[in-house]
């Protein structure tokens, strides 16, 4: 099995730059669809405010197309006019105001997908934001500043940056172009400045690690800067505090592990980093915020209403303003929210650093393994039962550097993965659906990274360190028993079963575990074959059959083999097909099961099936791309197999008639 690296997959929160409610969002697209039905489109009509020199109708237009990008039809109207490449200028207007609703607006609009992301680079938005950004780079004299009246809420300026370093973020995130134009802009050494939360404050300090968290991933040009300010971050790695504290941290050490020198220098100090925020259950922190979600609305609703009786209609303008700006605090319901989901992505990210670091890079760690030749792509010479590829035997030995292997050890780091890797109990993931949607999918997001650290960790590790055989082999039923029994999400089962094929792996040799293994049990398998829908996590469940079929007793093998026989008759995915024939050839490595060859006509069935699978190799050899030469692999070691089968199963007839 190769490596395995996984794209980090964000859910930003919205941001509201002009403070309406959901219900008063609601009446505006209401009021927009009713324009629209009249002939007069929102959109011409906020183009007509951007383009005001009247200061007012310039902010009327800016929140206007804030509350626009709440609609996907709405977005998608927005992608197919100008307006995006006229409201990007106003990033750099004197007016902070403007600045601040222009950069709130078009964050708003970023967090819509890669394609949008994409049209806003389109659109040049990145020559004003770059330009914005390095105003603040060029000023050592700008500190924000808190108001301890308002929560510590920021000064207008300061909330200007904070948007447009999102806003950045979701670009870097989403098109290499955003991120190649930041290496030309030279903003780095001011960004990292900005991690000093003593000075900037925790939000403005996460915000700026999210972003450099980004373009530092597979940046080169990047690194030799990092490597200047490795003393800061290694400071940052010892922060103690609360969950940003924790999330500050935790993005501290994702920095330093993108810099493969500062990776492989740090290893150690980077997991040891790791540990504190990994050992926080999630779930009891997710428990507590509905129950104060809860409290919070019953405090809130009427005091809401006395607020609203007993305004002073001969308020001042500035008390008004004071008024609605106390109105758009964050409630403690809020708060709550907000670091518990940044403790689910410190987690998360601590997830994929540990993945990260223990996929080396060929250029790193070359002498840890021979690339040249794969697993999937060694040849096999039945005749002898030999391969001229490098065989991986997981139980041989690590495959990473001492101090990683160590440090994992130390730490139990593959049990506190293996904590965070579990499903929110029902009634939780339940409340979570009813009143926080974005937590439940930090939390989803948790899960998913934390069983493909599991999985780069059975690749790398022996069993041994792993925990031992009993250990892994209890993981394996444990997550067969969450496949089966729980929601079929295809974007969970597909590392949970990748998880469960690697942890098998590690068991080939451990016959002994599987003595109670019913058919029952392996019909189970068969029927998340027959019932999947995505190619590859039927590969994954036929992998794992092949693997099976080395352990069980030989009625079951002869269900296994009938079985994976039939399946690539009927499947149409090469690679889906090809990782089956390879497990189905893996079986016979080391029993011939003769009379299994003979029950079920098997050489005449896979000379058949060699014709079919060659065909369906042809004709979909651009799509395998990268994965042509393994498929390859598996077409010429399919022949050999054929004609293998074939010899020994006209040996073993005649042995039996001779006797």
């Amino acid at each position: 099995m190769g490596k395995t690296r996984r794209n980090k997959t964000r859910f930003a929160l919205k941001v509201n730059p002009i403070g309406l409610e959901a219900n008063e969002m609601d009446d505006f697209l209401n009021a927009c669809d009713e324009y629209e039905t009249s002939g007069v489109g929102p959109i011409e009509s906020i183009r007509d405010q951007l383009q005001n020199a009247n200061i007012e109708e310039k902010l009327n237009g800016l929140q206007s197309l804030a509350v626009l990008t709440a609609s996907k039809e709405k977005v998608t109207a927005i992608c197919q006019t100008d307006i995006v490449r006229i409201a990007a200028p106003l990033l750099c207007e004197k007016d902070d105001s403007v600045r601040n609703s222009c950069a709130g607006a078009l964050r708003n609009l970023s967090v819509n997908g890669t394609e949008v992301c994409d049209f806003l680079v389109e659109q040049d938005v990145l020559t004003p934001l770059l330009a914005l950004l390095a105003e603040y780079a060029q000023n050592n004299d700008w500190k924000p500043s808190f108001d301890a009246n308002m929560c510590n809420q920021m000064d207008l300026r300061s909330d200007v940056f904070l948007q447009a370093i999102n806003l950045l973020w979701n670009l870097c995130e989403s098109t290499s172009i955003a991120v190649d134009t930041f290496n030309q802009s030279k903003l780095l050494e001011s960004f990292i400045r900005c991690l000093d939360f003593n000075v900037y404050g925790i939000e403005i300090a996460i915000s700026v690690a999210q972003c450099l968290l980004v373009v530092t991933e597979n940046n080169p040009k990047t690194w030799h800067i990092l490597n200047q300010y490795v003393a800061n971050f290694l400071c940052l790695l010892s922060l103690n505090g609360d969950f940003g504290h924790a999330y500050l941290r935790t993005m501290a050490a994702g920095i330093l592990s993108n810099a493969p020198a500062l990776a492989a220098s740090y290893a150690g100090t980077i997991l040891q980093s790791l540990t504190d925020v990994l050992d926080t259950n999630h779930q009891t922190a997710l428990s507590g915020i509905s129950n104060l979600s809860n409290e919070d609305s019953k405090k809130d609703a009427p005091e809401l209403e006395i607020k609203m009786d007993t305004q002073d209609v001969d308020e001042s303008e500035e008390a008004a303003a004071n008024r609605r700006r106390r109105q758009e605090l964050p409630t403690e319901a809020d708060i709550a929210v907000r670091d518990v989901g940044y403790l689910l992505d410190a987690q998360r990210v601590a997830a994929e650093i540990i993945t990260n670091l223990c996929s080396p890079d060929d250029e790193d760690w070359s002498d840890m393994e021979d690339d040249d030749v794969s697993e999937n792509e060694s040849i096999v010479d039945y005749e002898s039962k030999q391969s001229n590829g490098s065989s991986t035997n997981l139980n041989e030995g690590d495959k990473l550097p001492t101090e990683i292997t160590e440090a994992i050890k130390s730490l139990v780091l593959v049990e506190k993965i293996w904590q965070r890797s579990q499903p929110l109990e029902n009634s939780l993931a339940q409340q979570l659906m009813e009143s926080n949607i974005s937590l439940l999918m930090k939390a989803k997001n948790l899960r998913i990274s934390s069983l493909l650290c599991l999985q780069n960790l059975c690749n790398c590790l022996s069993a041994e360190d792993l925990g031992g055989h009993n250990a892994i082999y209890n993981v394996w039923v444990e997550l067969g028993q969450q496949v089966f029994k729980g929601p079929k999400d295809p974007t969970v089962l597909e590392p949970s079963t990748s998880l469960m094929r690697a942890s098998l792996e590690h068991l080939k040799t451990k016959k002994e575990l599987f003595n109670q293994m019913t058919q029952n049990d392996l019909e189970l398998i068969l029927d998340g074959v027959k019932n999947c829908s995505m190619p590859e996590i039927r590969a994954n469940w036929l992998r794992m059959l092949g693997t099976l079929g080395c352990l069980l007793n030989e009625p079951l093998v002869r269900v296994i083999i009938s079985f994976i026989v039939e399946t690539c008759s009927n499947e149409e995915d090469v690679w889906t097909i090809s990782e089956a024939l390879d497990a189905l050839m893996d079986m016979f490595s080391d029993n011939d099961w003769h009379q299994i060859l003979l029950d079920l006509s098997l050489p005449l069935i896979m000379k058949d099936l060699e014709k079919k699978f060659k065909t369906k190799v042809r004709s979909q050899r651009k799509e395998l791309k990268d994965r042509y030469p393994a498929v390859q692999t598996v077409v010429t070691n399919l022949s050999r197999f054929t004609k293998y089968i074939e010899k020994e199963a006209v040996k073993y007839a005649n042995g039996t008639r001779c006797t």
